[in-house]
């Protein structure tokens, strides 16, 4: 047997790092695995115990809500049951009063529909009425008028000897008017002074009146009508028939021309004077 060298010595030997490096490798995985195990091991009695605890009041304060929010529901139900009762008893009370505001709307529309109606009824005989008075007021002489019509100019005759006839007197002016009006005339004025059915025409001593207002020749009778009928219309008359005879006769002057417009004015009212006969006592 050949004795060792100490270089066979140091082969066999491994070098120091090498033991190093394993211890290095040991301790790693010593480590790893403390750590690791440290993960696995189960949770201490003293931590489970806490945790359980905080679940079981998490749960009881669930719990606590529930019943007092139950306790609550419980009392609060008869409150709640009389507020509704209160609300339909409101409800009901509005929908009859609106109901009766229903009722009063169509009252009041029908009153309205009813007064219109009346209302118009009312223009209509208003209107009626204003055309009656406005007629009346012409033919009473008291309201003013304009429009075309007539004029009559009539004077004596040139050499009127008084009693020969040609002299105008009240009743040729009477039978003059009473031809015009016959003829179709609306209104008549004689020297400007308007006729109505209470003027008198009549002698008062060297001259005609017209309602005591004393007239001078030569007479322009003024007639509002229609011109193109109204002059014919008049010589056919008893008036006019007679006025032609005055003048082929007597002499006396008679003329007529229609115009466009003329305005005669309104008169005073008349006064009526009466009286009534009373029994002997």
């Amino acid at each position: 047997m050949k004795p060792s060298t100490p270089a066979d010595e140091d082969r066999r030997t491994p070098p120091a790092p090498s033991g190093l490096l394993e211890q290095l490798l040991d301790n790693t995985r010593d480590d790893e695995y403390r750590t690791a195990a440290a993960r696995r091991e189960p949770t201490t009695p003293g931590r489970k115990r806490t945790g359980d605890l905080r679940l079981i009041a998490v749960l009881a304060g669930f719990g606590l809500l529930v019943a007092v929010s139950a306790v609550e529901t419980q009392q609060g139900k008869p409150a709640a049951s009389a507020e509704r009762t209160q609300l339909i008893a409101q409800i009901k009370t509005r929908q009859t009063r609106l109901d009766g505001l229903h009722t009063s709307l169509r009252q009041l529309q029908t009153q309205i529909a009813d007064l219109q109606t009346s209302s118009v009824s009312q223009e209509a005989a208003q209107t009626r009425l204003n055309g009656q008075i406005s007629r009346l007021g012409v033919a009473s002489g008291m309201t003013a008028v304009a429009g075309p019509g007539l004029v009559v100019t009539a004077d004596n005759a040139r050499i009127a000897t008084p009693g020969a006839g040609g002299t105008i007197v009240d009743t040729d002016l009477q039978a003059l008017v009473n031809g015009l009006w016959a003829a179709g005339a609306e209104a008549i004025a004689v020297n400007e002074q308007r006729l109505s059915p209470l003027t008198s025409i009549r002698t008062a001593g060297q001259a005609i009146t017209v309602d005591y207002r004393s007239l001078t020749p030569p007479y322009v009778v003024q007639a509002v009508g229609n011109p193109d009928t109204l002059p014919a219309r008049f010589l056919q008359t008893q008036g006019g028939q007679m006025w032609l005879a005055l003048r082929s006769n007597y002499g006396i002057t008679f003329r007529t021309r229609t115009v466009d417009r003329m305005e005669l004015p309104g008169r005073q009212p008349a006064r009526l004077l009466w009286a009534h006969a009373q029994g002997r006592r």
